[in-house]
């Protein structure tokens, strides 16, 4: 299921408006009825393949992802 949550996260990503809002984790989980921790571990692995960028805030001082967007080259 990891593979398929990854390339459904990716198709989302392409299909978002690059103007737009980083895609927040928990709006991947909504669109996708996933955990949203799943949802993040398949985004961080996209991210460790170069695929996708984190999209950070900072949360007390600590630096957070709360979104992903598509890496372009």
């Amino acid at each position: 299921m990891a593979k398929a949550l990854e390339q459904q996260i990716l198709d989302a990503l392409q299909a978002a408006d690059s103007d737009d809002h980083p895609v927040t984790v928990t709006d991947l989980a909504r669109q996708f009825r996933a955990d949203a921790s799943a949802v993040l571990r398949s985004a961080r692995r996209l991210i460790d393949t170069g695929q996708a960028e984190p999209a950070m805030v900072d949360v007390h001082g600590v630096p957070t992802m709360y979104g992903v967007v598509l890496r372009h080259n």
